[in-house]
């Protein structure tokens, strides 16, 4: 066979060379359908707008409204993903909110006392709690002095508070819980037992694995604003005198069950029987009921440092008598 033509290879053409020129005018074509379809749509977007203005407003209310939605759905989308972040974590926004520490003696109610007679062996150093532990205790109660704010050393807000870095204020807590009660009813500052212990620890007046000193209760009252003396005649008329003339006593009970630490309490006021009523910090009970003057005058403690064991506290004017 004799060789092909100089040129030729002798091998059928390939496919792609039938139809470059075909595929160069299908381009072609689409790029020119494509100039033709933008010009028909804008003629008749042009022609729609001109017999109908409104149109144009329409069309513009539609995007705006479409990206209003769009943006609310975004808004949703992101809250339910915190809300979904915040169920895994087990941390919801009420429960990062914590009680306050203080409350204001607005629209509280008073404490309803009753004509039983406390019982010396009721009273304890240590809280004796409610039937629910979980307690806030948000009352008042009268005093010869006026309303008191009564504070307890189980309340939930402050019960596992360690006083000094170490000691919880349910425990060893009666000394600043009697004094945050006394500062914040009858002076302008408002403190809590929790600020009132770091306050006592600061001082010097914390008693490790014991309480306070004794002389936390000159000191602080003193240093807050009111006037406070060691009453020496710790007889129950000179009690009964002191509180007919506008003092309230604080008194550190330390006999019976009271041996080993002591305890302070705060003697408010005269019952119409002539028996007193207390606000012990340690039980919202007691504080509820009428005590024999003369059998807590003989309960106080053996302990004579700092003015104690009873102490007289009158505003810082001095209207009240002077104790003795």
């Amino acid at each position: 066979m004799p060789p092909p033509p100089p040129g030729e290879t002798g091998l059928p053409p390939r496919p792609s060379d039938n139809f470059g020129g075909k595929k160069s005018k299908s381009r072609t074509e689409r790029l020119l359908a494509g100039g033709i379809l933008a010009a028909v749509l804008a003629i008749s977007l042009s022609l729609l707008i001109y017999f109908r203005p409104s149109f144009g407003r329409d069309l513009i209310n539609a995007a705006m409204n479409a990206g209003h939605y769009a943006k609310d759905q975004v808004t949703e989308f992101v809250k339910g993903r915190s809300s979904s972040d915040e169920t895994l974590s087990g941390e919801t926004e009420e429960d990062q909110t914590e009680p306050p520490l203080l409350e204001t003696a607005e629209e509280l109610p008073y404490m309803d006392h009753s004509p039983q007679l406390g019982d010396i062996s009721d009273m304890t150093a240590e809280p004796i709690y409610p039937p629910q532990e979980d307690a806030v205790y948000s009352c008042m109660l009268d005093t010869a002095m006026g309303p008191l704010l009564y504070y307890n050393q189980g309340d939930i807000r402050w019960k596992e508070y360690l006083y000094g870095g170490q000691d919880r204020l349910a425990k060893y807590g009666c000394g600043p819980v009697c004094v945050s009660m006394l500062i914040n009813s009858f002076t302008p500052v408002s403190v809590s037992p929790v600020e009132i212990a770091d306050w006592s620890a600061a001082n010097g007046y914390h008693a490790p694995q014991s309480g306070s000193y004794h002389g936390l209760i000159p000191g602080s009252l003193s240093a807050f604003g009111l006037q406070v003396e060691s009453v020496t005649d710790r007889t129950a008329d000179n009690a009964r005198s002191l509180l007919n003339s506008g003092h309230v006593l604080v008194a550190l009970m330390g006999r019976g069950a009271l041996t080993q630490n002591g305890h302070f309490i705060i003697i408010a006021q005269l019952s119409p029987s002539g028996n007193v009523y207390i606000a012990d910090p340690a039980s919202y009970e007691n504080s509820t009921k009428e005590w024999d003057l003369d059998q807590l005058m003989g309960e106080l403690k053996k302990s004579y440092d700092s003015g104690g064991p009873l102490w007289a506290v009158s505003p810082a004017s001095g209207d009240g008598e002077q104790a003795q």
